[in-house]
């Protein structure tokens, strides 16, 4: 696992639906409040604007109501990270960028 040496933006105005929230952004990964339950090194798709990357679920810790994620991201392409580096700079400006997992079933 990677040492979480990047930038860190924090409770961002994401978009929240049903339950979902994302609070926690990097250039390595991103944390969210979700409803639903996932199993250790499960694999999902986050889309963050127009983006979407591969995830590793890293922890999956139960809260009332729902799931507080930790996702790491997998396989970013250089092309990818200079875009997600482009979002955690944007957030950190105070920047609005919808984001969620859009493989959830």
């Amino acid at each position: 696992m990677q040492d979480r040496v990047s930038e860190r933006i924090e409770n961002l105005n994401f978009e929240e639906s049903g339950g979902k929230s994302f609070f926690d952004l990097s250039a390595t990964g991103v944390c969210c409040f979700h409803p639903k339950r996932f199993a250790k090194d499960t694999f999902v798709s986050v889309k963050i604007k127009d983006l979407v990357l591969k995830a590793r679920i890293v922890y999956c810790q139960e809260r009332d109501p729902g799931f507080r994620l930790g996702m790491q991201f997998s396989g970013v392409s250089a092309a990818q990270q200079k875009d997600l580096n482009d979002c955690v700079d944007k957030f950190s400006r105070g920047v609005p960028i919808a984001c969620g997992i859009v493989d959830d079933k």
